[in-house]
């Protein structure tokens, strides 16, 4: 495939149409070495497409606006790396490092015969990912403590036992996603959309949930001690067995909760919609 197929392949992906260049297959990863031993920290708006660079140091690389579908990143330190509206689309990220990297306006999402990005065990924490897509990604045990992921999409991702303490996603969707065991204490999720998420065993303490859609979650066993869930939508939520103790649901919607061996000591219900609960609830 010469240059300009490969331009336009990467056009067709509604990513960046500005990809000035590409490298022959098979060379990518001696051309990057090259270019970091020679003191390059600029590896922006190239195609990478199925490049093997697992395990090198890009700490700090700008590579904002670069196509890195199919690339291995495995083990690789990005500590600081520039990702801005990167195309990660199947790009293998399992075990590396991302704290502080910036991935504003990334894309991992899904389509067609496209498969999702992997960053199971990646740490992200302190990255800046707003906007970022992670749609349907596997990033479970990824850490994202103190991200920022404001408006990014979490949809249908697998997140299990993923950290995610005091990051902020407000307006974040995590539709349907799978968050078993994942820990959010002291996250800000405001006006975030979490319908149909899976979370059993997860942990929302003291996270901030107000105007949330958590509407027909599945929280069984979750702790949302001392969390804001004012205003939420938890329609249909299922709450069993989970910890409420000082949490907040004025003016939440409640129609339908499940909320059998909850322990709601100290839960403020005040204002709450369409539900009246039971000794037995108590």
């Amino acid at each position: 495939m010469g240059i300009v197929d490969r331009a336009l392949q990467f056009v067709s992906t509604g990513r960046n149409a500005n990809v000035p260049k590409s490298w022959p297959p098979g060379l990518q990863r001696d051309e990057v070495e090259r270019r970091l031993a020679s003191g390059e920290r600029s590896l922006a708006r190239l195609d990478l497409t199925g490049a093997r660079l697992g395990g090198l140091d890009l700490a700090g690389v700008d590579l904002s606006h670069t196509n890195l579908r199919d690339v291995e990143l495995a083990g690789c330190n990005l500590d600081g790396a520039d990702l801005t509206a990167c195309c990660f689309c199947n790009t293998d990220l399992t075990g590396a490092t991302l704290r502080g990297a910036v991935l504003r306006g990334a894309n991992a999402i899904s389509t067609g015969t496209l498969r999702p990005v992997i960053l199971e065990r990646a740490d992200l924490s302190d990255a800046d990912a707003r906007g970022a897509d992670f749609s349907r990604g596997r990033l479970a045990g990824a850490r994202f403590e103190r991200a920022n992921l404001t408006e990014a999409s979490l949809h249908k991702a697998d997140v299990r036992g993923a950290r995610f303490e005091n990051a902020t996603m407000n307006g974040a969707n995590l539709r349907h996603a799978v968050l078993d065991e994942a820990v959010l204490s002291g996250a800000s999720l405001e006006a975030a959309d979490l319908a149909g998420v899976r979370a059993p065993g997860a942990s929302f303490a003291g996270a901030r949930l107000r105007r949330a859609n958590l509407g027909a979650a599945v929280l069984e066993g979750a702790d949302l001690t001392g969390a804001d869930l004012s205003d939420a939508d938890l329609s249909g939520a299922v709450l069993r067995g989970s910890r409420l103790r000082g949490a907040s649901f004025c003016g939440a919607d409640l129609d339908g909760i499940v909320l059998e061996a909850a322990d709601t000591d100290g839960a403020d219900f005040s204002g709450g919609h369409n539900h009246v609960l039971t000794e037995a609830q108590r």
